[in-house]
């Protein structure tokens, strides 16, 4: 673990020293890529042993690990409302 850190590190440093010391942004447009609709999906990391399961179970139902991890929330969601339970 501790190499892996030190070799991300080295690519860090090698990568900082291709930047120029100074950016000119006073020609920049504030706002120029800005869309008031636009979704973004959130990055979520199951862990490694969870992640096995829920792959099984998207190959036995020919489904995707996206889909059957919605279901799985969906469903989560539909049990706290109907408890009305708080969550942490």
């Amino acid at each position: 673990m501790l190499e892996k850190q030190q070799k991300m590190k080295k690519k860090f440093i090698m990568k900082d020293k291709n930047m120029k010391d100074e950016y000119d942004f006073s020609k920049g447009i504030r706002g120029k890529f800005y869309r008031e609709d636009a979704n973004f999906n959130l990055p979520i990391y199951l862990d490694s042993e969870l992640q096995s399961f829920i792959a099984k179970i998207a190959k036995e139902q020919k489904s995707t690990i996206t889909q059957i991890v919605n279901n799985l929330l969906f469903k989560d969601k539909e049990l706290i409302e109907l408890a009305g339970t708080k969550i942490l």
